[in-house]
């Protein structure tokens, strides 16, 4: 085979084309094992958003059952949390279950 131009051309645009497909799967595959660990940290972290709203949740169900307990602590922190509107009539004494003495 003689020595020309043309395939000393295509010799070297075939090493370009290699050194390229070598170094586009080396960043495949760094992101894409970067992407697995920020998933994993995004799973954590809305796991953790989850039992602190369950938390939450439990803590102001509780709360208003023994709403003495936990005022001041809602207080302090700016917290206001609405009362039903059955809740506290009944408290005030406004409506009662018990039947009417005869």
């Amino acid at each position: 085979m003689k020595n020309s131009l043309f395939n000393t051309i295509l010799t070297g645009v075939l090493a370009m084309s290699l050194v390229l497909s070598v170094w586009h799967c080396y960043l495949f595959y760094s992101r894409s094992k970067e992407v697995i660990e920020l998933q994993g940290e995004i799973g954590r972290y809305q796991q953790s958003r989850q039992v602190l709203n369950l938390l939450v949740s439990d803590t102001v169900e509780y709360s208003r059952r023994d709403p003495a307990a936990f005022t001041p602590i809602f207080e302090t922190i700016g917290l206001k949390v609405n009362r039903t509107a059955a809740g506290t009539a009944g408290a005030a004494g406004g409506t009662t279950t018990k039947p009417a003495p005869k």
